[in-house]
C-alpha cells in the first residue's frame, strides 16, 4: 500500500495540501524592502506631528500623564480612560523630551507613542515573512505603510495603535513558538498578552478572535487531516510560563506598580461596564456596516473621496487563495489562521452597536495581511503580461492610497470631510487658547489670571491641554456663588445664566461691565470648539482695557523701532 503523500510547509508537514516551499523573493532583499518601508512610514508619520489640534480624548490622556509625571500618581479607573499603558510608556519621551512638568509636554512629544507602534507594525512583518511569504510580507508592509486610517491613527495619542501592535506582536511569538516551541517565545507571547490586557479592555475581542480560530483550525476537517497539526507540540509547562508571563505584566500596569492593589481587581471589574456601554444606545451607535463604510468608500459634503476599496478586495482574492489551499512559499497553517481570526474579528466588531471609528484598526490589521496575500498571488498570475497589468494596477493604487494618507493627515487632519476625524475639536481651538493667553498676560506674565471655564456636561475638553499652567476653573454649570474671573469661556447654552450672574444677582455699585472676548475691530467672531459646539468668551472691561493699552504700547514701540 502507497503511503499518503506528505509535502513540507515551511519545515513542518501538513497532509493533502500541495505546496511549494521556494519563496520568489531573496532574505536580504525582503530585509531592506522591510527596512525602507519602516523608515518612510516613519518619517512621515513624525511630519509635521503637532499640527493637528488635539482630540478631546487626547487631551484627557495627556492630563492623566501629567498627574504621573508631577507625582500624583496614576490609579486604573475602570469606568473611564481604559488600560494603563499609554500612560506608562508614553513617560519614557515625556521624561527625555519634556522638562519634569505638565506644562513641558508637547503633541510631538505625546505622539511619537503611537508613531512608535505605528512603525512597529511594519518591523514585525520581519520574523513572520517566512510564514506569510516575503511577498506577502512586503506588500502587507507597503500597505499599513500607505494606508490612511493606519497612518492617521498612528498621529493619535490614544490606545487603538498600541493595542494593535501588541496583538501582532502576539501573532508573530505563537508563530515562532509553533516553529520551534521553547521558553523564549511562550514566555514573550505571555507579555504581550498581559500588555494587551493593560491596554484596552476590547482586547478580549482580539483574544476570543484567535481562540476560535484555533478550534475551528483543530476541529475542522480538512482533506482528511487537522488544520493545525503543530498545536500538539505545546509544552504544558511553555503554557503555565505564558500565563505566569501575562499574570505578572498584567499585574504590574494595573497595580500602577505595586502601589495600588485595588486596579487589579478592578481590570477585571470593569467588564461589567464595557459590556453595558457595547449594547446600550447612545451617541456612538452605529449601524454594523459603519466600519466597512468608512473604509470602502466615503464622501461628505465637498470633500474628496476617501476610499481603501482596494485593500478591501485585495483582502478577499487573498482569502480565496488561502480558502482553496493555492498558497506558496508560505505556512499554509498560519496563513489560515489569520484568515479566521481576521473574518471572527471583523463580525464582532461590525456586530457590536457601540462603535468609534480607531476600534477598526483592530480588524484591519488582519485585512492588510490578507491583502498582502491577495497581491502577492496577482502579480504572480501567468501569463506574465496579466501579472504585469496586475502590478499597474497595483502600483496606481498604491499610490492613491499614499495620496489620501497625506490628505487625511495633513489636509483634513480636523475636517469632518476625513472619514477618521470623529468629534474632533476644530482649528479655532488654537485662536481661542492664544487670545485667553493674550488677554491673561496683560494682567499679569506669570500665568495667575484666573479663568473660568463651564460647559454643559463638563464638555470642554482639550481645553484644559490648551490652558495648561493657568489658573483654570472647569465646571458643568455658572455658580451663583464664587466669584467670576476675569475671563470666562462658556458654551452659548450658559450665556442666559452668566448674564444673570453678571449683571441682575450683583447688587447696586459692584456689577462690572464684561466685554466680548473675541472680539476684532468692534465685531465679534464666532468660534467653536468643535463642529455645531459654538464657545463664547468674556473679559473684565478693566482687564480689556488694560490689554487693549498693553497691545498699542507694543504696536507703538515695533513702529518706532522700523523708523
Amino acid at each position: 500500500m502507497r503511503c499518503p503523500r506528505w509535502c513540507t510547509v515551511d519545515g513542518a508537514q501538513e497532509p493533502g495540501i500541495a505546496v511549494s516551499s521556494i519563496d520568489p523573493m531573496s532574505r536580504p532583499i525582503f530585509i531592506a524592502l522591510i527596512l525602507l518601508i519602516a523608515v518612510a512610514a516613519t518619517a512621515f508619520r513624525l511630519s509635521e506631528l503637532s499640527m493637528r489640534p488635539m482630540h478631546g480624548d487626547e487631551a484627557v490622556n495627556a492630563f492623566k500623564l501629567g498627574e504621573t509625571i508631577e507625582g500624583r500618581g496614576y490609579e486604573y479607573d475602570p469606568h473611564e480612560y481604559h488600560g494603563p499603558t499609554l500612560n506608562y510608556l508614553a513617560l519614557i519621551p515625556a521624561r527625555l523630551g519634556g522638562d519634569g512638568s505638565y506644562v513641558g509636554l508637547s503633541e510631538f512629544i505625546l505622539r511619537i507613542v503611537p508613531v512608535f507602534f505605528g512603525t512597529l507594525l511594519v518591523l514585525l512583518l520581519l520574523p513572520i515573512g517566512d510564514g506569510l511569504g516575503r511577498m506577502t510580507a512586503v506588500f502587507a508592509a507597503l500597505f499599513v505603510g500607505v494606508s490612511p486610517a493606519m497612518s492617521f491613527y498612528s498621529r493619535y495619542f490614544i490606545h487603538e495603535m498600541l493595542l494593535v501592535g501588541f496583538t501582532a506582536g502576539l501573532i508573530v511569538c505563537g508563530y515562532r513558538y509553533s516553529k520551534k516551541p521553547c521558553v523564549l517565545w511562550a514566555l514573550l507571547a505571555g507579555v504581550c498578552v498581559g500588555l494587551m490586557h493593560a491596554t484596552k479592555e476590547t482586547f478580549v475581542i482580539a483574544l476570543g478572535a484567535m481562540g476560535g480560530a484555533l478550534l475551528l483550525m483543530l476541529y475542522v476537517p480538512r482533506q482528511g487531516g487537522q488544520w493545525l497539526g503543530d498545536l500538539k507540540r505545546i509544552r504544558p509547562a511553555h503554557g503555565a510560563v505564558m500565563l505566569l508571563a501575562a499574570a505578572a505584566v498584567s499585574v504590574t500596569f494595573f497595580s500602577s506598580f505595586f502601589s495600588n492593589a485595588k486596579g487589579v481587581g478592578d481590570s477585571i471589574l470593569t467588564y461589567a461596564t464595557y459590556l453595558d456601554r457595547a449594547g446600550q444606545t447612545s451617541l456612538h451607535e452605529h449601524p454594523w456596516h459603519y466600519y466597512l463604510g468608512l473604509l470602502g468608500y466615503y464622501q461628505f459634503d465637498d470633500g474628496p473621496v476617501f476610499s481603501e476599496l482596494m485593500i478591501l478586495l485585495l483582502a478577499l482574492v487573498g482569502l480565496g487563495f488561502v480558502a482553496k489551499g493555492a498558497v506558496s512559499g508560505a505556512n499554509a497553517a498560519l496563513l489560515r489562521f489569520i484568515a479566521l481570526y481576521t473574518v471572527l474579528m471583523t463580525i464582532v466588531y461590525s456586530l457590536i452597536p457601540y462603535k468609534t471609528p480607531w476600534c477598526l484598526l483592530g480588524f484591519y490589521h488582519g485585512i492588510i495581511l490578507l491583502a498582502g496575500v491577495g497581491a502577492s498571488y496577482l502579480i504572480r498570475l501567468k501569463p506574465v503580461c496579466l501579472g504585469r497589468a496586475m502590478g499597474g494596477l497595483l502600483a496606481i493604487g498604491v499610490g492613491h492610497l499614499g495620496w489620501q494618507a497625506y490628505s487625511g493627515s495633513f489636509n483634513y487632519f480636523s475636517d469632518s470631510r476625513n472619514p477618521h476625524v470623529y468629534a474632533h475639536t476644530g482649528p479655532d481651538i488654537f485662536r481661542i487658547a492664544d487670545r485667553v493667553k493674550e488677554v491673561a498676560n496683560a494682567l499679569d506674565v506669570d500665568m495667575t489670571t484666573p479663568v473660568q471655564v463651564f460647559c454643559p456636561g463638563n464638555d470642554y475638553w482639550p481645553l484644559p491641554w490648551y490652558l495648561r499652567g493657568y489658573q483654570v476653573e472647569y465646571g458643568s454649570a455658572v455658580p451663583d456663588e464664587s466669584e467670576t474671573a476675569p475671563i470666562v469661556l462658556i458654551q452659548t447654552p450658559m450665556e442666559e445664566a452668566l448674564m444673570r450672574k453678571l449683571y441682575e444677582l450683583p447688587p447696586p455699585g459692584q456689577k462690572e461691565l464684561y466685554m466680548h472676548l473675541f472680539d476684532e475691530s468692534g465685531r465679534e467672531i464666532k468660534m467653536e470648539l468643535r463642529p455645531g459646539v459654538e464657545m463664547r468668551g468674556f473679559v473684565a472691561k478693566s482687564l480689556w482695557d488694560r490689554f487693549e493699552r498693553t497691545k498699542a504700547e507694543a504696536e507703538s514701540t515695533i513702529q518706532g523701532s522700523q523708523q
